[in-house]
C-alpha cells in the first residue's frame, strides 16, 4: 500500500497552496482587504460561492479568523499568525514571476474596472494630496472602463459609479498601457510623451499624480528580465 500523501513539509504546502485561488485570496488580505464584497473585487474571476469556500477552507486550516458583527451585518477577515506568515511566500511568488515568467499584458488580461480597483492598493499615504481629491479615471481601448478615485488621506475610495463629486482632475489613458505603468514595466511619462494618457485639469495635480502610488514592487525583477533578454538577444 502507499500513502495518499507525500511525507514531505512541501507536499504539506502544496495541499494550501496548491491551487489558482487560495494565494490570491492570501494576497488581498495581506494588502488590506477585510470584507468579503472587498476581497471578491480584488479577485474578480472568483466566483462569490468559490471565494466562500476558500475563505473557509483557510479558517479551518487556521489560517484566516472570521469575525461576525451580527444578523444581517457582513463580518470581516483576517489572517492569523500562521497566515500572516505566508505573506514572504506569497510576495516571494510575484517576485519570481516578475522576473521569470511575467510579460506584457493581452487582451485577456486586461481589466479597467479591475485596474482602477488596484490603484487604492498601490497608493502611498504620505504621498497623497492633503486636501481631498477627486479623480475620474476613462479607461479607453480593450478592457475599458471608467471610475472615480476619491482621494482624502490616509487612502483612496473607489467608485464606479459617478458620485456626483466635483471633479479635480481627469484621466484619459489606454487600459493596456495604464496597467503597464501600475505593475512597474513603463514610466508614466513614456504614456504621456506617446499619447497613451492624457489629463485634463490643474498641471499641479497632473505632475503629482504618477507620485502617489508605488509602482516599483515589482520592478527590480522586471528590470532583471529585460536585461536577460537584452543579453540573450545581443548573444543569439
Amino acid at each position: 500500500m502507499t500513502s495518499r500523501r507525500e511525507y514531505c513539509p512541501i507536499a504539506c504546502g502544496v495541499e494550501v497552496l496548491g491551487d489558482r485561488w487560495t494565494p490570491l485570496v492570501i494576497r488581498e488580505l495581506m494588502i488590506g482587504a477585510r470584507g468579503f464584497n472587498e476581497i471578491h473585487r480584488g479577485v474578480p474571476r472568483a466566483s462569490r460561492s468559490l471565494l466562500a469556500q476558500r475563505l473557509r477552507d483557510l479558517e479551518r486550516r487556521g489560517l484566516v479568523d472570521h469575525t461576525a458583527r451580527g444578523p444581517g451585518l457582513a463580518g470581516s477577515y483576517e489572517l492569523t499568525p500562521a497566515g500572516q506568515a505566508l505573506t514572504p511566500i506569497v510576495w516571494a511568488m510575484g517576485h519570481w514571476a516578475a522576473e521569470w515568467v511575467f510579460g506584457d499584458p493581452s487582451d485577456d488580461d486586461i481589466d479597467g474596472l479591475s485596474l482602477i480597483w488596484r490603484t487604492h492598493q498601490f497608493a502611498i499615504p504620505a504621498m497623497l494630496p492633503v486636501a481631498r481629491t477627486v479623480v475620474h479615471l476613462v479607461l479607453t481601448g480593450a478592457g475599458g472602463a471608467q471610475g472615480w478615485l476619491d482621494i482624502e488621506r490616509p487612502g483612496i475610495t473607489v467608485c464606479k459609479d459617478d458620485q456626483g463629486l466635483t471633479v479635480d482632475l481627469a484621466l484619459e489613458a489606454d487600459t493596456a498601457q495604464m496597467q503597464r505603468w501600475l505593475l512597474g514595466l513603463v514610466p508614466f511619462r513614456e504614456l504621456l510623451a506617446n499619447g497613451q494618457a492624457r489629463f485634463l485639469g490643474p498641471s499641479r495635480l497632473a505632475r503629482a499624480f504618477p507620485t502617489w502610488f508605488d509602482t516599483t514592487v515589482y520592478s527590480h525583477g522586471l528590470r532583471r528580465a529585460d536585461q536577460r533578454r537584452l543579453r540573450d538577444a545581443v548573444s543569439a
